[in-house]
């Protein structure tokens, strides 16, 4: 049974729903509502279509929501026999719809995407889906693991796989989720704020510090504090141990450990005329609920992480939509074009955006912005880069806007260009 809801139905006139072109037999009606009941789909190599219409009055605007099919990963008849095995590649044709419902999965080769691969929350906010792979393709496809109006709301991480002697996919490389032609969703529970400053200064040795406003941050989530001093490698990464919100618009963390650097916080009066300069240490939190990640084994011992590339030639040909995620051990260091979020030569992308994101611990930059216009870079914080952190790379690109982030302990590479 499906349940539809929406404005300007009309209980008095007779709805037809298609879902794929087939019909779903509508059971009870109302002005706001339609509940129909759908049967198993054979397998067609089409795009999810959703169509709802009145009789007399004509069709619904469904904003582009659809109504999907989907197979179980979890279900052996999905894949004839058994499951996939270590080291087995797995393709998802058109028209198949993968909905992720196992809590991990073997290493898998690689995962080609030419119709979905959707990653469903658990009820339990608590509760851990894994997903490892060398190589996922989204080839025409579309991934998802929450959408901007219903994000992922339990705990999922992604896990690729590869070192530099494995074979490449031709222009996206491997350790990679590569998306060409194809949509890419990862949404993760919105965090506020993404990073703040403090309040008053943290001496060297301290173990709490206050913040200058009010935080949804966790005891055991981690977080970067920025340097105040001549030093800009004196910035410290530290986690949660506890949070004090008897004033809760000026919470006070207690840290796992003592702080090595002092950080500033305050005001400097300057000149005779009483100008001054408001100096903070900023903190940002680098824990999201939703992880990428490159394998942990050897991924900071050869400086080669995960990275997302999303490339097709031709305005809004594919569509990247990330916020929220922590992104880490991701980029691979001195290689040209793998970043941990790159936007490659697409031209407009208007409907692509990378924000609220935490990036850190990464060999080769952050975000790159490479030949395309209006894309948006919004209060993504980053923390111990390779290179440059943010970086547009031809200068040709035009009306992006990059706003409210936070940069910390940016590293010299000394490859690609001079001024990394």
């Amino acid at each position: 049974m499906v349940t539809l809801t929406g404005t300007g139905f009309d209980a008095n006139k007779k709805p037809t729903v298609l879902f794929d072109n087939r019909e779903c037999k509508v059971k009870k009606q109302t002005d706001t509502t339609i509940e129909c009941e759908t049967k198993d789909k054979p397998y067609v190599a089409d795009t999810p279509k959703t169509e709802i219409s009145f009789d007399g009055i004509g069709a619904v605007a469904t904003k582009g929501l659809v109504f999907r099919y989907v197979s179980l990963y979890s279900d052996e008849t999905t894949w004839a026999d058994f499951l996939p095995v270590e080291g087995e590649s797995i393709s998802i044709p058109k028209g198949q719809q993968l909905l992720v419902d196992v809590d991990s999965t073997p290493i898998l080769k690689a995962v080609i995407v030419e119709g979905a691969l959707i990653f469903p929350p658990n009820k339990d906010p608590n509760h851990e889906r894994t997903f490892d792979a060398r190589y996922i393709m989204v080839r025409g496809g579309y991934f998802e693991a929450g959408t901007e109006e219903f994000p992922y709301t339990s705990k999922l991480t992604i896990t690729m796989h590869s070192n530099v002697s494995d074979p490449y996919l031709p222009i996206y490389g491997n350790k990679v989720i590569a998306v060409r032609f194809g949509q890419l969703e990862m949404h993760g529970i919105r965090r506020y704020p993404e990073w703040t400053s403090m309040e008053t200064t943290a001496e060297k040795g301290a173990s709490k510090i206050t913040l200058m406003e009010k935080v949804d941050w966790k005891a055991g989530e981690f977080i970067a504090i920025a340097s105040t001093s001549f030093e800009g490698r004196d910035a410290e990464k530290r986690q949660i141990k506890a949070v004090d919100n008897t004033n809760p618009e000026k919470p006070v963390l207690t840290l796992d450990k003592p702080l090595v650097h002092k950080h500033f916080a305050g005001t400097e009066k300057v000149g005779t005329k009483g100008d001054s300069i408001e100096m903070r240490a900023e903190v940002g939190l680098l824990t999201r609920n939703i992880k990428y990640r490159g394998d942990p084994a050897t991924s900071n011992k050869n400086k080669y992480g995960a990275h997302i590339m999303i490339h097709s030639p031709g305005d809004e040909s594919s569509i990247g939509r990330i916020e929220y995620v922590e992104l880490t051990d991701v980029g691979q260091a001195f290689k040209l074009g793998r970043y941990p979020l790159h936007f490659h030569m697409i031209g407009t992308v208007h409907k692509s955006y990378v924000r609220g994101n935490a990036i850190h611990q990464t060999y080769n930059r952050a975000v790159t912005i490479h030949g395309v216009h209006y894309f948006r870079v919004i209060r993504n914080v980053a923390y111990d880069t390779m290179g440059h952190t943010v970086f547009i790379e031809d200068a040709a690109e035009t009306k992006c806007l990059i706003d409210g982030n936070l940069i910390i302990q940016t590293q010299a590479s000394f490859s690609l260009i001079n001024t990394d």
